[in-house]
């Protein structure tokens, strides 16, 4: 666990062999880091925008069930997880889902070869294939490996040095979900990179427009509001609510940023697959302290 105040480390623990040098696998917080990406390749034109069509960005996919609704989907909905595929990890009943994609050929091929369930832009689900394919077409678009994207544009320019991103879209990576490894310090970092609304030590990283649009509310996914590839979740106290907004992956991986407060807490942990006690620890125990 880290807490940044006021743009300074106050607190730092870890636990059970881990330390401040080792590599911590981020699970689905990545998506979040591809949201910071997308920022930076529309900043640089390699994409025109977010109401650009996926067949426009993939014009060398020919995906299977193709449809009206198919060809209406756009980047937004996908960063916002409304893409309309049938799709969604809290949903078994759908024909898609993160085994099945994982053990694949090509991921987003898997994702959008599914036939739709209804127009893009309406329902929220969680789908994993959504930031897969965001990632490829920057790597498309860059003609860059998505490691070496986001080192020259995003890590560098912060001082993250010796992560590791093998991001391959296919069985290979079946048992890692081309996820990024960097330390829980550099989580924290680009946890204050937002909070600094994407300036790094007066130096625009991300693009300050870009922070406000993909953390600002766009869909609802179980249940929580959603931008692009981030949670808009709230922490109650006893005496108050607290708006955040979070990165968050399985096992406990969160990076979570109170404005209101200026501060940035982060956790990993190992509770894969069931349910972390991380939020418990900041509603009970942190938030209380700036009540």
């Amino acid at each position: 666990m880290l807490i940044i105040k006021d743009d300074k480390l106050v607190f730092e623990e870890y636990f059970y062999d881990y330390n401040r040098e080792k590599l911590q696998e981020m699970r689905s917080a990545s998506k979040s880091v591809i949201s910071a990406l997308t920022g930076i390749a529309i900043q640089q034109k390699l994409i025109t925008g977010v109401n650009v069509k996926l067949s426009d960005l993939l014009p060398q996919y020919n995906f299977a069930n193709p449809s009206p609704l198919k060809y209406r989907i756009t980047l937004k909905d996908m960063l916002d997880n409304q893409s309309g595929v049938a799709y969604d990890i809290a949903d078994p009943k759908l024909a898609g889902n993160e085994t099945a994609m994982n053990y694949s050929s090509d991921w987003v091929k898997y994702t959008y070869d599914l036939p739709m369930v209804d127009t893009s832009g309406i329902i929220g689900r969680y789908n994993s294939g959504n930031p897969i394919t965001v990632a490829r077409i920057i790597e498309l678009r860059s003609g860059m490996s998505l490691h070496d994207y986001a080192a020259k544009y995003l890590f560098d320019p912060m001082g993250i040095k010796g992560f590791k991103w093998n991001f391959k879209p296919d069985q290979s990576n079946a048992e890692n979900f081309g996820q990024v490894y960097v330390t829980p310090r550099d989580m924290a970092k680009f946890g204050l990179l937002y909070l600094n609304e994407g300036k790094w030590r007066q130096k625009i990283i991300v693009p300050e427009n870009w922070v406000r649009e993909s953390t600002s509310k766009h869909s609802v996914v179980q249940n929580v509001d959603y931008g692009y590839f981030w949670w808009l979740k709230y922490l109650d106290t006893k005496n108050k609510r607290y708006q955040s907004i979070a990165a968050q992956g399985n096992g406990g991986q969160k990076i979570y940023i109170f404005k209101e407060l200026k501060m940035v807490v982060v956790t990993t942990g190992g509770n894969y697959n069931s349910k972390s006690p991380s939020d418990e620890l900041i509603r009970d125990y942190i938030l209380p302290s700036f009540d």
